[in-house]
């Protein structure tokens, strides 16, 4: 019952909207106002000029037929399409109204739609609130068990037991509680501590991780159950016959557009895209700066995604974001004049096309005979003052300090846009993102504790490089450990064994043999070093205090500064210090200024 008053309902709603967007699809796909508008526009852009002096006659009949003749194939190739966009939209409004028929007369038809329905996030919310209220068992129980419920617990590497057996139900008040997410839920059952801080004590884990498992089930459930984006996508067959041709860039570049299997999706740096598309449309060209790892090829990634799709505004709107392989193609001549004609025929075909952005990663190298010897500053800056060229340099600081910003010539034609290492919160969520991807790949279940134990550490033992690549770095490494030995579920000490393996520091929860070795840490310093009791007794307290968590995380293990005269154990203080926390002299670097 339940679904034919869906189907007869929102059903129809459904199927009527999906009909409409089949013939809009069609629409945009053959572009076909703009079919007319550019009816007898050139083919391809492919227009000759006479640039020869005086009047030569048998030229200008030349450059005239040969137009002719582009507007010509133009005007066919456009009147064909016309003609097959008009057949195909005339069959999917017949073919959509039979359609109609069937569905009204046929219900099963819809039932995987349904099913999908049911399924979105706000719809289960409902149904979960329904069950709370009408069911007879405790309002936790009821809460944890179903999908969202399960993904949560599995994520945070507890049972429904324990979580069960730990809370305080009296003090669940749902009264006039009308959730639109899973996570809004939890925040509700932490915010009246329905769970003690010994729970979350004792099971290591963080109120924090219920929210960020539970924000995780939300966006997967959206993703899931998405009935339709609206995005028409790439551009039409009109707006594509209204660039020119690029046989020659095709060759020496990618199209960053296109997905990529190893793209990570964009958090956080909607402002930087925004603004290298305002730079654009102004006609200004972007440089992008930071450092190796921050994330720039994302941003470029997601501008050209947005570009290809039409999601930005009508200027860059359904723009190819090209990088270009300037290697391959200053190889394949080995003259120097040929490199730098080869290289102005590229930027030339780019500048034609109308619908070309040029990404050059380190640009430097064609701009600065320091680098590679190369210096085509020139070639570059008569294309960008016609400002019909548009590019997206990439460089890191301190290339752009010692190569680009002296280079005045090439740097008024660039505007630059800093990308950042992104918050600590930022780099969670594309962490979480790059565990949804090995969770679609593998059977393996990562657990938010991992995820945090991931971005906490790597933020503490790996610092030459920036977030958020070391994160993603180490959850891959972390990844291909549990592969090998084995395991559905990724845990804290899966992470603290690759840990260990790349830094040499044991990451190993305390024995009962280690936490008493560190109680009396001062006796056994002075087993090697007589006296120096005050001294001894900071450093002690320092590092237990360290070690509960007592200091804040971010704050380094300990800062000491050993003074005295040369023969009462500062050196041998360091070392006893070494092998007592860290098991060897070796496991510290011991810098000497002589």
């Amino acid at each position: 019952m339940e679904f034919l008053t869906w189907h007869y309902s929102y059903g129809i709603d459904y199927y009527i909207k999906s009909w409409l967007g089949s013939i809009l699809w069609i629409r945009h796909y053959f572009s076909l106002s703009l079919l007319l508008k550019t009816l007898f526009a050139p083919w391809k852009r492919l227009v000759e000029t006479d640039t020869s002096p005086g009047f030569n006659l048998q030229k200008k009949f030349e450059v005239f037929t040969f137009n002719l003749i582009s507007r010509g194939i133009g005007a066919f190739v456009r009147l064909t399409l016309f003609g097959a966009g008009i057949i195909l939209a005339l069959m999917t409004i017949f073919g959509g109204a039979a359609g109609f028929i069937f569905w009204l007369t046929l219900p099963f038809f819809g039932l995987p739609v349904f099913e999908k329905y049911k399924r979105q996030k706000e719809n289960f919310m409902l149904e979960l609130m329904f069950r709370i209220k009408e069911s007879h068992k405790p309002y936790l129980e009821v809460i944890f068990d179903n999908e969202a419920g399960y993904f949560v617990l599995t994520h945070i590497g507890l049972t429904r037991e324990v979580l069960l057996e730990n809370a305080r139900p009296e003090k669940i008040s749902l009264e006039k509680f009308s959730p639109k997410s899973y996570r809004e839920i939890i925040e509700k059952l932490l915010a009246e501590n329905v769970w003690s801080n010994e729970f979350f004590n004792k099971y290591e884990v963080r109120p924090e991780d219920f929210l960020l498992a539970a924000q995780w089930w939300d966006k997967k459930t959206d993703e899931e159950t998405q009935l339709g984006d609206g995005v028409l996508g790439r551009p039409g067959i009109a707006l594509e016959l209204t660039f020119g041709y690029t046989p020659t860039l095709n060759q020496y570049s990618v199209d960053l557009s296109t997905p990529q299997s190893y793209s990570h999706r964009l958090i956080g740096r909607g402002d930087i895209v925004k603004r290298m598309e305002r730079i654009l449309s102004s006609g200004n060209n972007v440089l992008i700066m930071g450092q190796p790892g921050v994330g720039k090829k994302t941003v470029i990634l997601e501008f050209a995604r947005k570009a290809a799709s039409g999601q930005l505004g009508t200027k860059m709107a359904f723009n190819r974001v090209l990088e270009f392989d300037y290697n391959s193609l200053l190889s394949a001549a080995t003259d120097l004049n040929q490199k730098k004609t080869n290289l102005a025929l590229i930027l030339d075909e780019a500048a034609a096309a109308g619908n070309i952005i040029l990404m050059i990663r380190d640009i430097q190298r064609l701009t600065n005979p320091e680098v590679e010897g190369y210096d085509f500053t020139d070639i570059f800056e008569e294309h960008l003052e016609k400002r019909e060229l548009k590019i997206i340099a990439v460089s890191s600081n301190t290339e752009y300090e010692r190569f680009i910003a002296p280079n005045l010539r090439l740097r008024k034609f660039l505007e630059k846009v800093e990308v950042t290492p992104p918050k600590k919160s930022e780099a969670m969520e594309i962490l979480i993102d790059a565990a949804k991807r090995w969770e679609s790949l593998t059977s393996l279940t990562i657990t938010v504790p991992a995820l945090r134990n991931i971005l906490t550490e790597s933020d503490k033992y790996i610092t030459e490089v920036p977030f958020p690549e070391k994160a993603i770095e180490l959850l891959d490494a972390v990844i291909s450990y549990k592969e090998q030995e084995g395991g559905n579920i990724v845990i804290v000490e899966d992470t603290n064994a690759v840990l260990s393996e790349k830094t040499g520091i044991s990451f190993a929860k305390l024995s009962s043999e280690e936490k008493e070795r560190l109680s009396r840490l001062e006796d056994i310093i002075h087993q090697r070093l007589i006296d120096q009791d005050a001294a001894i007794e900071l450093i002690g307290k320092t590092l237990r205090a360290k070690t509960v968590g007592i200091v804040k995380e971010e704050r380094p293990l300990g800062s000491f500064l050993f003074l005295g005269p040369t023969g009462v154990g500062k050196t041998e203080t360091a070392k006893v210090l070494a092998r007592v926390y860290y098991g060897s002299i070796d496991a510290m670097l011991r810098c000497s200024s002589r």
